[in-house]
């Protein structure tokens, strides 16, 4: 009897698993209508993604339109410094300098003077950058461009200084390799620049602590990196400024 009784709760357990045959039509007619409300989701979770790649695009030309606007600005203000030094010093057949150039060296020599005033503050990572960038800075410019482009990066960190510039993107790791009009171009850099980090930044990652924590390393976290350094969590550093 036991065995009869485990046999066809066995059979019947089975049987209750397998996938009706004959479905009824309201159950038929419930699975159409999910898979209809799974499709237009899924639509309407596509067309949202456009969109929002849409507003993205717009929002990138509207940034270039208006970046090249205060550009044009820029270039006229600098043809007007250029005609008016050329009033006051006219050039003669014998003189082969640019007498743009020579204008903006001047004002360059005038602003990096003070930037090297303002770094004697800073801690010893951010004048590490300063240092870094200013002589960046002074190599000589190829055209009267990048002199421009020079000048206004000088005065954007002079401006900026007091503001922990050289802890912020991208002033607070080495410079590109590029040359001055590149670099400005990608950090949309004009003189009216505010100093609330340029739109290069990175927006923030899963790992973005960890990687400030390298960052903000006076040895750019080569040291960390030979740490088993926890994920999650917080530990403690003791940092010696040595004597310099």
């Amino acid at each position: 009897m036991k065995g009869n009784r485990q046999k066809t709760f066995v059979v019947e357990d089975s049987e209750s698993q397998k996938p009706e045959k004959n479905p009824s039509p309201e159950r038929k007619e419930d699975r159409k209508e999910r898979r209809r409300e799974e499709e237009m989701e899924r639509k309407r979770e596509l067309e949202r993604r456009k969109e929002l790649a849409r507003e993205k695009e717009r929002e990138k030309k509207q940034h270039q339109q208006e970046w090249r606007k205060e550009l044009e600005k820029e270039r006229q203000r600098e043809k007007e410094l250029q005609r008016e030094h050329l009033r006051k010093e006219p050039s003669t057949s014998s003189k082969r300098v640019n007498p743009e150039i020579t204008k903006f060296d001047e004002e360059f020599e005038q602003d990096i003077q003070k930037l090297e005033q303002s770094i004697c503050q800073l801690d010893f990572r951010s004048k590490t950058m300063a240092t870094m960038w200013m002589d960046k800075l002074r190599q000589p410019p190829q055209n009267a461009d990048e002199a421009r482009s020079r000048n206004i990066i000088t005065s954007h960190l002079l401006k900026c200084c007091g503001d922990n510039i050289f802890n912020k993107e991208p002033f607070n790791h080495p410079p590109p390799p590029q040359n001055l009009t590149t670099i400005r171009e990608m950090m949309f850099l004009t003189r009216d620049s505010t100093c609330h980090g340029m739109p290069i930044s990175k927006q923030m990652e899963p790992n973005a602590n960890l990687t400030q924590l390298f960052s903000d390393s006076y040895d750019g976290g080569e040291f960390l990196r030979k740490l088993p350094v926890p994920r999650d969590g917080a530990f403690f550093i003791y940092y010696m400024q040595p004597n310099l």
